[in-house]
């Protein structure tokens, strides 16, 4: 008969575990590794935009960069706003700036707004025909946006409102995305905070205002993150409705700067773009917090 093998000793057990969370930890350190790796890889255009954005015009293309040939102390004595004071000057950079925070701002409020009311009747409210209209929302989704660009250019001169900000406005404010990830949120909050709401006697408006938002709150920080990156970024629409230049938006700002084709300002360019660049990282970080946590899930009963 086969004698057993004699069980392991406490000290070989507490070896092995301690074995296996170094192991643990070592995988843990180069994923971390590789990760920092590949952020640094991302990151680098952007450092270089920084710095470029506040050299002379003569150091930007240097190779290597300004700031790669000597010791930092000495290439930031370089440094200086006179391309930012030709944006301005030259340009009126900061009257594009201006309009499009009008803009964006506008229309992140008002979608917000809008997005939220249809989602919640679609999500929470019965009537005739809502998932019909749900599915022809969603259909607008499919569809490029230069296929409407006559009908929402016609629509808009027929109300008035061509050369407006209030055009792009109302224009950015109905987003048949933000409609879907809005009631795809609202769908699978606690009914049971609802139907307490009903019992009191609250009305469809006040259960939306005081349970529907404040419950959402994570679900429309992603979707004003999402937002705000489209109507800062668009040029095309904002191209098409706004004739004035005191109402261009900062992508179309950068589009004139570009189209000169005898001695571009370069340096202006950098400015600009490096503005632009600088807005939309600095709401996702505000926001950040409440960004994953309304693109992954919802509240549980």
């Amino acid at each position: 008969m086969a004698l057993s093998k004699p069980a392991p000793k406490g000290k070989e057990i507490l070896l092995g575990l301690a074995k296996k969370k170094k192991t643990k930890k070592i995988r843990h350190g180069l994923a971390i590794g590789v990760m920092c790796f590949i952020a640094l890889f991302y990151l680098i255009p952007l450092f270089w935009l920084f710095d470029a954005s506040f050299r002379p015009k003569v150091e930007i293309f240097n190779v290597p960069p300004r700031i790669l040939q000597g010791p930092p102390w000495e290439t930031f004595r370089s440094y200086s706003l006179s391309s930012f004071q030709v944006a301005i000057n030259r340009y009126q950079m900061h009257q594009g700036f201006f309009n499009s925070v009008l803009v964006t701002t506008g229309a992140i409020i008002l979608s917000l707004l809008v997005c939220s009311l249809a989602a919640y009747a679609f999500a929470l409210l019965k009537f005739p025909g809502r998932d019909f209209i749900f599915y022809c929302i969603l259909a607008t989704m499919m569809l490029p946006i230069t296929t409407m660009l006559a009908p929402l250019f016609k629509v808009m001169q027929s109300y008035g409102l061509y050369n407006k900000h209030l055009a792009l406005i109302l224009l950015y404010s109905a987003s048949g995305f933000g409609v879907f990830l809005l009631r795809q949120y609202y769908v699978r909050l606690p009914i049971s905070l609802i139907e307490a709401a009903v019992v009191d006697g609250a009305s469809k408006f006040r259960i939306w205002w005081w349970i529907v938002l404040p419950l959402g709150k994570p679900v429309l920080s992603a979707l004003a993150i999402y937002q705000f990156r489209y109507v800062w970024n668009d040029f095309l629409i904002p191209l098409i409705l706004l004739r004035s230049k005191n109402l261009h938006t900062l992508p179309i700002k950068l589009q004139v700067m570009d189209s000169i084709t005898i001695a571009k300002d370069y340096d202006a360019m950098i400015a600009t773009g490096f503005i632009a660049m600088l807005i939309p990282i600095i709401f996702f970080l505000f926001f950040q917090r409440h960004f994953l946590e309304g693109l992954s899930g919802s509240l549980k009963e």
